[in-house]
């Protein structure tokens, strides 16, 4: 192997090793519980919302789902926990609400708490 491979591949074992599995998550948020967001704005047909992150939460890390039809409600739930032990921050992500049956004419509510 190249010096240079090496230096590659060493770099690459580095930076993967701040998302291992062993980490204590630094909330606790699990697959299939509620999300906590610090934040979030409702446009249109969309939601951007705002949670902290240790290095590994991706749009995929949530999903929106119908909370009451009847409330015109939705909820984001975690779909794959942040397991990561880098630097906490907030990161901001946007879903559609593009099949969720929601009254788009109707204002539209969120479930999730909030903890900034």
């Amino acid at each position: 192997m190249s010096f240079v491979n090496k230096c590659i591949f060493s770099f690459m074992i580095f930076f993967l090793s701040g998302c291992s599995s062993n980490t204590v998550l630094a909330f606790s948020e699990k697959n299939g519980e509620m999300a906590v967001l610090t934040d979030y704005k409702i446009q249109g047909a969309f939601i951007t919302i705002k949670v902290k992150s240790n290095g590994c939460t991706y749009y995929n890390s949530f999903k929106v789902e119908l909370a009451s039809e009847e409330d015109n409600a939705i909820k984001v739930v975690v779909v794959k926990p942040d397991e990561c032990s880098m630097k906490e921050r907030v990161v901001s992500l946007q879903y559609s609400f593009k099949h969720l049956g929601l009254d788009l004419d109707k204002a539209v509510q969120l479930k999730n708490s909030i903890q900034p």
